[in-house]
């Protein structure tokens, strides 16, 4: 019993400690409650929380093209705040994502 009470403890702290954080950068004319859609996405990699980062750098017109009114949004899901608890913060992963507007489409 003890150690169930133990296991559940554990188990309580790793879901309150792991939050998600979620960031949007509007550019352009787009705002960040503009509907959108998600064209591609990237995962971001980096050692000691995020002070070493281990992808080289990226450009946007890489994943929007030649867009300017698009939307980055950048967050910590729950599998990369796991990550980065079960590491003690050596290993910090995190997503960034690219939507456009809606109506736009990439082969425009």
């Amino acid at each position: 019993m003890k150690r169930t009470n133990i296991s559940l403890s554990c188990l309580a702290v790793i879901f309150l400690l792991s939050s998600c954080y979620t960031s949007k950068i509007s550019h352009g004319n787009l705002t960040v409650d503009s509907p959108t859609v998600k064209v591609n996405s990237v995962k971001n990699h980096s050692l000691i929380e995020g002070l070493i980062p281990l992808n080289k750098g990226y450009e946007a017109k890489n994943f929007v093209g030649d867009k300017t009114n698009y939307m980055t949004k950048s967050q910590i899901t729950f599998v990369d705040g796991l990550l980065r608890f079960i590491t003690l913060g050596i290993y910090t992963p995190s997503t960034t994502s690219f939507h456009v507007h809606e109506n736009e489409s990439l082969a425009k």
